[in-house]
């Protein structure tokens, strides 16, 4: 068995075997000790469990190797926000080696035991599972304990594959095993890794990330557009005697602005975004998308009061126009909480179909097809420099609006909830 279990039992102690085993344990490597004892008689279970004064055979020193994806996936886990700990019943010296190795820890000495964790007050006891990273000849029991402490603070998940690893696997938020973990391991787990690599999670994490980031940014633009048109039409409507869009303009310009939509699952996330993981809160989404839905209606409105004296067919093919154009924009700003020129470049999937939802939108009123089928008359050369004007005053007003969003009224929410 484990080696200062067995050479405790002995009848005498092996200087040579110490140090031995002790020189191993720093390189890393698991030691077992392998004693042996005559009886007179046939021993029955409870002498062989209280078993003293046995006789040092030898020991075994083996390695588990570290994968080449531990020490870049302990990299990004630290770029991700995400603390790692090792939780471990082996020796101080071997976990302190391996977590030197792999860059958690700077010294061994860092290592806490699970009977040094035992002997310390709560408050003490809070204070060393915040602070240290690796802890050894730790017990399913002390397992527990750590994990329950540091689900007041954290969301913890915790990876095992073992039966004594059931309970604190059943307590964490996330539980996973590895596929060849035991049965009782599985049962209490969320989920099953099939490749035992630190990468695979660390990985996963940063995916979910993503996918919540991208999935906020599709709500906050289509619901501030959605608000913007329902305010808009019941309004304008008091004002008018005619349809400001006709309904199969409007489904066109639904299928337009869709298009570069449905690529927002590929769109890059900034840095920043990924450093701590991003809450659903609806209350910030529909914040967001009533105050950017007025913005937007305030530029419709600022649309009719310039073009309304139009005619009919001219104002609905400028609006079409404009509905475009601003959702493109609205997109390309609320993407990102930085400033526009500041942001990541958007993956060229994203660019190529917002060029060409924009180009459909300028080059279907001017051809036959577009003027007979979707009722559209040719606007003037005067007619697009307005409509780009108002577009760019409408970029510049929405990234200002952004920018107050995120500097004032989050900050002030945030200080609110403390």
């Amino acid at each position: 068995g484990a080696f200062e279990t067995v050479i405790n039992r002995c009848s005498s102690l092996n200087a040579d075997a110490l140090a031995w085993a002790q020189k191993q344990g720093l390189q890393g490597h698991r030691v077992i000790a392998i004693a042996t004892k005559t009886f007179t008689m046939q021993p029955d279970v409870r002498a062989m469990h209280e078993a003293h004064g046995l006789d040092l055979s030898g020991q075994i020193a083996f390695q588990d190797p570290i994968k080449p994806t531990a020490i870049p996936a302990l990299h990004k886990a630290q770029r991700l926000g995400v603390a790692v700990k090792i939780l471990t019943g082996d020796a101080p010296e071997v976990a302190g080696a391996v977590a030197v190795r792999i860059g958690l820890i700077h010294n061994v000495g860092d290592v806490i035991t699970g009977a040094a964790l035992e002997s310390m007050d709560p408050d003490a006891q809070r204070q060393a599972m915040e602070q240290h990273a690796v802890f050894a000849r730790v017990t399913p029991q002390q397992k527990f304990l750590i994990i329950k402490t540091l689900q007041k603070k954290h969301n913890v998940g915790f990876l095992g594959e073992g039966i004594n690893d059931a309970p604190a696997l059943k307590l964490a938020h996330v539980a996973l095993v590895v596929e060849n973990a035991s049965d009782i391991a599985k049962d209490a787990a969320d989920i099953i890794l099939l490749r035992k690599s630190l990468r695979v999670i660390i990985d996963g994490i940063e995916e979910g990330r993503i996918v919540l980031n991208n999935t906020i940014k599709y709500l906050n633009v289509t619901l501030a557009s959605n608000f913007s048109n329902f305010y808009t039409m019941a309004l304008i409507s008091l004002f008018i005697d005619f349809l400001p869009m006709l309904p199969l303009q409007i489904l066109l310009v639904n299928a337009l602005t869709d298009i570069p939509m449905i690529s927002v699952a590929a769109d890059s996330v900034e840095a920043d975004a990924l450093q701590k993981p991003q809450g659903y809160q609806f209350r910030s989404i529909l914040v967001r998308a009533t105050l950017f839905g007025i913005v937007c209606s305030i530029f419709d409105f600022a649309f009719f009061a310039i073009f309304l004296k139009r005619s009919v067919p001219i104002l609905q093919t400028t609006w079409f126009i404009f509905s475009i154009m601003t959702e493109l924009v609205f997109f390309y700003a609320l993407r990102t909480k930085k400033f526009f020129f500041q942001a990541s470049r958007p993956p060229l999937l994203i660019t190529a179909l917002s060029l060409f939802s924009a180009a459909a939108a300028l080059i279907l009123p001017r051809i036959l097809f577009g003027q007979r089928v979707f009722s559209f008359v040719q606007p003037r050369y005067l007619d697009y420099i307005k409509l780009m004007l108002i577009v760019i005053c409408f970029f510049v007003v929405i990234e200002l609006a952004k920018i107050a969003f995120y500097r004032f009224i989050k900050n002030s929410s945030v200080k609110s909830k403390r």
